[in-house]
């Protein structure tokens, strides 16, 4: 049987999979078989809102209670999350043991829920960071398959909440062993082998099919590429066979050749000896080692001869070529390419999570600067109000004091506020209404001299 273990996609029906419908959307879902709604095996249902209430209430206040600004503050968790354009507030996966063809018989549909039991069993004493709200095996489908729904939640937070909703971070923290650029393929693969763990036990081997086997789908996509070079290798090897073939249609085999052995006359022993002693002798016929033939024929030969060379020459030239030593090159090549490519994905993993840090890391700064903006306005205006209190001539001691600053951080904010007010106060001069409030506080700075004055010469007579 296959092993199947996928992400579903962000758009989550928790109404679909806990079979919710109202008719015209059962209408819709045509596949689902109504008769057999009943043996769906409901394993966890739970509001999302309150798994949210119970894992971060905690956080969310002692966050919440930090804050001096009641704009950085946050009032639902959940819903912050859910406005988030970069988090999901959950994930949900499909697991699936076997396909259609295995459940034409009813045993096999045990066998697949049984798994699926007993895998989901352990799934949070393996993963104490994934926090499951639902859960539920589908057998009213072609397919019994799992769904389940849960929130990854990981910890040890410096800014912001000290948990916050995260998925790579989650599985990492529970499992330090993973591949920290692809956490989630390593994470799958070792679920799927425990799947797969769970067939073996029951006699079953698992049939490999999509993409599981693979790391992504990047890789799936290589191994296609590669059995599109094999079959190219394979058409070119079956071009070279029919081309083998054509050049040995060539080599004549029915050459008709007249020829006859060369005989000459031989002095042979007869194996007795004459009165002297000597071996008696007798004539006889026999075969040279030569062969008569015609001149017409001796020319085929030749010719058979060196059209079989030059034959033989290409047959050499074309099995010389060995594809096999060619696909192994290109098999070698291919592999390099294919390393070559997992660096560069590595390296763009880590400028990825290198860009995200630093996402994070501008935004936790721009609200570091903003409160410090807002501090710095505030200190501003409160040291107006300080030297306008206990100051004869305001105006001359709070330009020495921002004249101080500027000495110290010339493009400071202290001093901007300063001369932004000075432009502001030059613009009001040329306006009537301007000059109003100038004769104002011309008349009420006067006023507050008299008194003084007054205040300093009775001080004096006393």
């Amino acid at each position: 049987m296959s092993v199947s273990v996928k992400k579903a996609t962000n758009k989550t029906s928790i109404k679909h999979n806990n079979r919710k419908m109202n008719d015209k959307e059962k209408e819709r879902n045509s596949h689902i078989d109504p008769e057999r709604e009943n043996e769906n095996n409901y394993l966890v249902q739970e509001d999302i809102r309150e798994l949210y209430q119970r894992e971060f209430s905690e956080p969310l206040e002692n966050y919440n209670s930090k804050q001096k600004r009641n704009d950085r503050k946050i009032n639902d968790y959940y819903k912050h999350i859910q406005s988030s354009k970069k988090t999901a507030v959950q994930q949900e996966m499909i697991i699936q043991v076997g396909d259609k063809d295995d459940f034409l018989n009813k045993e096999n549909r045990e066998i697949a829920n049984a798994i699926l039991e007993e895998w989901f069993h352990d799934f949070e004493k393996r993963n104490p960071n994934l926090k499951v709200y639902n859960a539920v095996i589908h057998n009213d489908e072609a397919s019994p398959h799992l769904h389940l729904n849960f929130v990854p939640v990981a910890g040890d937070y410096k800014r912001g909440l000290e948990k916050q909703v995260a998925f790579d971070r989650a599985i990492i923290q529970q499992d330090p062993t993973l591949n920290k650029t692809r956490p989630f393929d390593d994470w799958r693969n070792k679920e799927v082998d425990l799947l797969e763990k769970k067939l073996l036990e029951r006699g079953i081997e698992r049939k490999i099919v999509g993409t599981n086997k693979y790391e992504d789908v990047n890789e799936y996509k290589e191994k296609k590429d590669l059995e599109k070079e094999i079959k190219q290798l394979e058409i070119n090897l079956s071009e070279k066979k029919n081309e083998l073939k054509a050049y040995s249609e060539q080599v004549p085999t029915d050459i008709d050749v007249q020829a006859r052995r060369q005989m000459r006359n031989v002095e042979v022993p007869t194996g007795e000896k004459s009165i002297w002693g000597q071996p008696k002798m007798k004539t006889e016929r026999r075969p040279t080692k030569n062969v008569i033939l015609s001149e017409v024929d001796y020319k085929n030969l030749v010719s058979a001869a060196n059209d079989n060379k030059k034959l033989k020459g290409k047959i050499n030239k074309l099995i010389n070529t060995d594809l096999a030593k060619e696909n192994r090159k290109l098999n070698a090549e291919i592999e390099q390419e294919y390393k070559e490519y997992n660096g560069l994905v590595s390296k763009y993993n880590a400028i990825y999570h290198k860009k995200e840090d630093l996402k994070s890391e501008n935004l936790a700064l721009k609200q570091e600067n903003s409160d410090l903006r807002h501090e710095i306005k505030n200190l501003y205006e409160t040291s107006k109000e300080f030297l306008k209190e206990r100051t004869n001539d305001f105006k001359v001691v709070f330009k020495g004091l921002v004249d101080k600053v500027k000495g110290k951080v010339p493009e400071s904010r202290f001093g901007r506020l300063y001369d932004a007010e000075e432009r502001e106060s030059n613009v009001n001069m040329f306006s009537l209404g301007g000059l109003k409030k100038m004769d104002q506080k011309t008349k009420q700075q006067k006023n507050k001299n008299k008194n003084k004055n007054k205040n300093r010469s009775w001080e004096n007579e006393r």
